[in-house]
């Protein structure tokens, strides 16, 4: 190569490092102005970007080995970002809408260019010290006996057995967990049993609340008037939305450092009326669709939530260690908490994470495998942990299929 290509190849990597920077800036200001709010077509380009780089940086011989660390850690990172879009709840009727984006397509060429540059090799995962297959095989083992119980065959409070007054009270401020006339347990929803729920509306941050009907709503009904000019139903429509967008942005709220941190979703929500990081939650006609879970579903779910925060800090993971200073940290604002940072943690995200370092964790979130787990540790009794960590040491250090973090994509994608 001559000295005038290997010039122009730098030229070409410095663009592509300038673009990622600049998507990836633009991204963390939507999300922090917008509660959290994450756009498609911006998270979709952003994994592209960084893609690129590695593609780049694998085209380049003399960059390779230097380079090795950062683009595993690009690469990771943006099958993390897809892995998060197809893994959102998504109304029922929006099922596919990641996969049927053009930029969806574009990642996984991106992607296939990477793997037949050598770059398999590099997503593959190291295999965990003994230390951390020890605190992994603990945390695990906790977690699962932890959650694992039926926790859905309590006796309800019986209202009958307090004075009119009291019962009162207790449905005011209790409305999520206190019921007239109950129904007897058990109360979970056992798998094949799932149902779909819908709602003419939802609740949403304020911030999103407020974007949506300026950028969503009132442009649409826009739209509409200029096909039906006049329409005196199109401009009332249009009239309240502006002002319920006016009103709500004259809310002022004082935000809660540390909110009431109950079951993710629903008792959040109806129990303080705020988002897990503070913010006001309002209600907007935004008809939604979506299935229910079920009794794995949850306790799938809290088992990875409780092995990211105990093992927060603890050397396991070095990406979740440093989010979890930052959170510590006074630059993390309310977002953070010096006390328990490791309740602020994006535990989605950090299960992301681990399951890329640590291939076992993979069984955390498919049905068989964990219930498989679960029996094992079960059965094993006070050998469960030592189970458990040989069957880190075995498939520690697999990098599985890499591709496998983005599923085909469907419809003109």
């Amino acid at each position: 190569m001559s000295d005038g290509s290997r010039d122009a190849l730098t030229s070409r990597l410095q663009l592509l490092l300038e673009e990622e920077g600049r998507l990836e800036g633009e991204l963390r200001r939507l999300e922090e102005s917008l509660s959290g709010l994450r756009d498609i077509d911006l998270v979709l380009s952003l994994a592209s970007a960084r893609l690129a780089v590695c593609v780049e940086v694998m085209a380049t011989p003399s960059l390779r080995e230097p380079w090795a660390g950062r683009i595993t850690e690009k690469a990771r990172s943006a099958l993390r970002l897809v892995e998060s879009l197809v893994a959102e709840n998504v109304s029922e009727d929006q099922r596919g809408i990641i996969q049927s984006d053009p930029r969806y397509a574009e990642v996984r060429q991106r992607l296939q260019e990477f793997l037949l540059a050598g770059g398999a090799g590099l997503l593959e995962a190291d295999a965990a010290s003994a230390r951390s297959r020890r605190i992994l095989s603990r945390t695990i083992v906790s977690a699962v006996r932890k959650f694992t119980g039926a926790d859905d065959r309590y006796v309800p409070l019986d209202l009958e057995d307090y004075p009119p007054f009291v019962r009162k009270v207790l449905l005011l401020l209790f409305p999520v967990f206190v019921r007239e006339h109950p129904q007897p347990p058990p109360y979970g929803i056992e798998e094949g049993q799932e149902v779909t729920y819908s709602a003419p509306r939802m609740k949403l941050p304020l911030t999103q609340a407020i974007f949506y009907l300026e950028n969503e709503v009132i442009p649409g009904l826009e739209k509409q008037l200029l096909d039906r000019p006049g329409d005196p139903a199109i401009q009332e429509e249009i009239r309240r939305n502006r002002e319920r967008a006016e009103y709500l942005g004259t809310l002022r709220f004082f935000p809660r450092s540390t909110p009431v941190l109950l079951e993710h979703g629903f008792y959040t929500d109806g129990m303080t009326s705020y988002t897990a990081d503070g913010e006001l939650l309002v209600p907007v006609q935004l008809p939604v669709s979506f299935r229910s879970g079920t009794n794995l579903d949850r306790v799938m779910e809290q088992v990875r939530m409780e092995v990211v925060r105990r093992i927060a800090g603890r050397g396991v993971s070095r990406e979740i260690d440093r989010q979890y200073r930052w959170l510590r940290s006074l630059e993390s604002g309310i977002r953070g908490s010096s006390r328990t940072a490791s309740m602020k943690l994006d535990t989605a995200w950090g299960y992301r994470v681990l399951k890329q370092e640590i291939p076992f964790l993979a069984r955390l979130s498919d049905k068989m495998r964990f219930v498989e787990l679960a029996e094992q540790i079960r059965v094993a009794g006070g050998s469960a942990e030592r189970r458990v960590d040989r069957m880190i040491e075995r498939e520690g250090g697999a990098g599985g299929q890499v591709a496998g973090s983005i599923p085909p994509g469907s419809g003109r994608g």
